[in-house]
């Protein structure tokens, strides 16, 4: 058999640190946006629109925090490991700011329906978890 012309190269060579993080980070996101709609569908056929609104922000503003995480994150070469750790704890800390602070105004802005909000929230943190786990 003639595999003269066979081009396994792309197959071949390992994925760089961001080509893997990107590939989480699109796996993260599709699972939190998949649960963030479920919970979502859920809270509207049991408590109604304002519920399913709730729900849909609870899990948007977690979602927004693992964008700021992702956007902070990045890198184009492969830095020192220094540098790499200090990108994540930053990008890291910056997540969890900006979760807290959307989770705050998710729960002053809703009101009767926060616990739809917040199962949201925890739904869509709870799916970052395990999808790096897995």
């Amino acid at each position: 058999m003639h595999q003269e012309n066979a081009n396994i190269r792309q197959f071949s060579r390992p994925l760089s640190p961001s080509e893997k993080m990107r590939k989480q980070i699109r796996a993260v996101l599709l699972a939190m946006s998949a649960l963030a709609v479920a919970v979502a569908v859920t809270a509207f056929f049991i408590a109604g629109m304002k519920a399913m609104l709730a729900a849909l922000a609870g899990g948007l503003s977690q979602i927004a925090s693992v964008l700021v995480y992702a956007r902070l994150a990045r890198y184009k070469e492969i830095p020192h490991p220094k540098a790499v750790l200090t990108l994540h704890m930053v990008a890291q800390i910056a997540k969890v700011a900006v979760a807290l602070v959307l989770m705050l105004l998710g729960a002053l802005a809703f009101g009767a329906n926060v616990g739809w909000f917040l199962v949201a929230f925890a739904v869509a943190l709870a799916a970052y978890w395990l999808v790096l786990i897995f």
